[in-house]
């Protein structure tokens, strides 16, 4: 049992219909905009002038935006039709901050992790496929050269 404040884009409005299935109860309010105080040029300069404040900004609008892009329906929450310009202004920034995100993006390129040396999670998928020449395998456990193989390895 609770309370929660629910604000929604026009195309996030679909998410209503999961919460009324669910069973939760639904108050919707409508805000005249005469009745909005306009607080954005102030907010904007307050974000820009505290680095502290500006910091804090940046690392909620990059979680949120990681929020948005592991939510589970993604045919309502989809980050690709986000508007970032709207999103970062309602953070406090007047452009869209330059911030690491990968969601979406897949590579084939293996990728090394940071420190002690080693592949990461891209190795076996990028050497699948390929004959290593070293003869083992799951048939082959002990590495015996087949009829015919006159290759000649030294350490």
């Amino acid at each position: 049992q609770g309370r929660a404040l629910l604000m929604l884009l026009p195309q996030e409005l679909q998410f209503l219909k999961y919460l009324r299935h669910a069973n939760v109860s639904l108050t919707e309010f409508e805000f005249p905009s005469n009745k909005i105080a306009n607080v954005q040029q102030q907010l904007e300069a307050l974000v820009a002038k505290n680095y502290y404040l500006n910091r804090s900004a940046k690392e909620a609008y990059r979680s949120y935006l990681l929020a948005y892009a592991s939510h589970s329906l993604k045919h309502i929450y989809n980050v690709k039709e986000l508007d970032l310009l709207a999103v970062a202004k309602s953070f406090g920034f007047t452009n869209p901050p330059n911030i690491p995100m990968s969601f979406g993006v897949k590579s084939d390129k293996v990728q090394r992790r940071g420190g002690g040396g080693g592949f990461g999670t891209g190795y076996k998928k990028a050497n699948q496929g390929k004959a290593s020449g070293h003869g083992f395998s799951a048939e082959n456990p002990y590495g015996v050269r087949q009829k015919g193989d006159r290759r000649q390895f030294v350490k």
